[in-house]
């Protein structure tokens, strides 16, 4: 075999193992699975430039070109979710993968249709994809430099410092190949750039962590490039049996591909299954413990309270002097039953509307805030005087509150300040909680209130994704400004209560 087929072989390989590395975080970083389909997009490409060169057969060419088509769409979506922008942008991407996908389609049919592919082997048609794809990867490396300068962080900045690098490496050498197809005087270098920018990828993923924090990272890694490697030997093996014969290559590289898939599958299926059990008893031991906390004072007033008439009968002393004993033991039954319609409510997210004073709620959760405040965090409210009041559900309200003034907390372990303000904002009432901790990065904002999202080794992922749902529950909204190292805002806003309107007065009839 020659260099360039044994580069192509490589090539091909390191992407399968950069695919399911990344295939095994699928679901919990919205980078993986882009990053997984550009680079099985690749090793696809990749073989079919081994096929072409090892059999000649024009047909490689053309699936190559497919998948080289494919990688554009991918690259957008990875680009837009490390940017932060996959939510605001989503129209752009999956645009971008309609038209490639049509694209890549008509390559395929070519495949069967020798006219078809005499008119897609020409300047013009090259010319045509050509100003499609460059307009789309300029905007998308616009995108990573302005990332990269604004980041605030020494690990984001080698992040995208890599991604940028990687990718660049990628796109420049591959539209070398596009060039070439084009019968331009340009060497093809197009599986060169691809196995180039392999090591800076692995090492932005696993170096730096790319997916986030995963113990599990080297045994994943380790599973992906034995996977791949057992992949390429069964293709190499499948073309020596098949060398002439080439419909049985596309058969078995399409059959060895799935077989691959599957096996990766199963590898993603034992994580994500992990995953989700974690996720489970992480949230089970967060409401257990604060339901515990709920309930322990009641039921330690009503304990104390039964040990003492019980010691007053044993003496046989009358409980006639004892009344407010019993009224005790009533007032925490019904402070029980209140913690229990308390937390059918959280959990369904059902308001009990009543007017509430947005200023006299954020006062008694800062009230009992404050013990749990550790020294070096300095807690200060700035309340807006002549706040409207808003029709809410107080036990809610205060619970939402709550949560956000924890994870101000919990985002400045080394000390800061946390301000709690509330603000009149037209017809709506709003609470800011601010920290000055060492904020989110772009794809942290941009899921931080999703459900099971979290950053933190213990966390559920409940806290946010909770404030959102009772903001909405009251019609209003929840939002958060935050910039790596700049700290958080996060904002909650409600509807204030219709004021009411005395009724008119009759005139008296003279």
């Amino acid at each position: 075999m020659t260099g360039a087929m044994w580069v192509s072989l490589l090539a091909c390989a390191g992407q399968l193992a950069l695919a399911g590395i990344a295939l095994a975080r699928v679901g919990k970083s919205p980078l993986a699975l882009p990053l997984s389909l550009l680079s099985i997009a690749l090793s696809s490409w990749n073989f079919s430039a081994f096929g072409m060169a090892r059999s000649g057969d024009s047909g490689w060419r053309l699936m190559g070109f497919a998948a080289a088509l494919m990688t554009l769409p991918c690259a957008v979506h990875f680009i837009l979710a490390f940017v932060g922008r996959r939510r605001r942008s989503a129209w752009a991407m999956y645009g971008t993968y309609a038209v490639m996908s049509a694209l890549a389609l008509t390559m395929l049919i070519a495949m069967g249709m020798p006219a078809l592919e005499e008119r897609i082997n020409t300047f013009a048609f090259g010319l045509a994809v050509s100003g499609v794809v460059i307009p789309i990867l300029t905007t998308g490396f616009v995108l990573l430099t302005r990332h990269l300068r604004r980041a605030g962080s020494a690990d984001e900045r080698a992040r995208a410092g890599l991604v940028l690098l990687g990718l660049g490496l990628l796109v420049a050498l591959l539209l070398t190949d596009l060039a070439g197809d084009m019968a331009l005087p340009v060497p093809k270098l197009g599986n060169v750039g691809t196995l180039l920018g392999l090591p800076v990828m692995a090492t932005a993923s696993l170096r730096f962590q790319l997916f986030g924090k995963d113990a599990r990272a080297t045994s994943a890694a380790v599973h992906a490039v034995v996977l791949a490697l057992v992949g390429v030997l069964a293709y190499l093996a499948l073309f020596r049996v098949f060398a002439a014969e080439s419909g049985a290559l596309v058969v078995g590289t399409t059959a060895i591909t799935f077989a691959l898939l599957a096996a990766a599958r199963r590898v993603v299926t034992a994580f994500v299954t992990e995953r989700e059990r974690l996720e489970q008893l992480a949230t089970l031991g967060r409401f257990s413990a604060q339901m515990a906390h709920d309930l322990k004072n009641p039921i330690a007033a009503m304990k104390g309270a039964a040990q003492y008439l019980k010691e007053e009968h044993a003496r046989g002393h009358s409980w006639d002097a004892h009344g407010d004993f019993l009224d005790l033991l009533l007032e925490q039954v019904e402070r029980l039953d209140r913690v229990a319609g308390t937390y059918q409510r959280l959990a369904r997210v059902e308001p009990l509307r009543r007017p509430l004073d947005l200023n006299r709620l954020v006062e008694g959760v800062l009230s009992l805030q404050a013990f749990a405040t550790p020294g070096a965090v300095v807690l200060q409210k700035e309340l807006a005087p002549g706040l409207s009041e808003c029709a809410g559900d107080e036990d809610l309200l205060a619970n939402a509150l709550e949560n956000l003034v924890r994870n101000a907390f919990e985002a400045m372990p080394s000390g800061g300040t946390v301000t709690v303000r509330t603000q009149q904002d037209g017809e709506a009432v709003v609470v800011e909680v601010q920290d000055t901790g060492s904020g989110m990065d772009a794809r942290t904002r941009e899921r931080a209130f999703d459900d099971f999202f979290t950053t933190k080794a213990t966390g559920s992922g409940l806290g946010l994704a909770f404030v959102r749902r009772v903001a909405e529950a009251h019609g209003g909204t929840a939002s958060l400004t935050s910039g790596e190292g700049h700290g958080t805002i996060l904002r909650l806003r409600l509807p204030a209560a219709p004021v009411p309107t005395a009724p008119a007065s009759k005139g008296v009839a003279a």
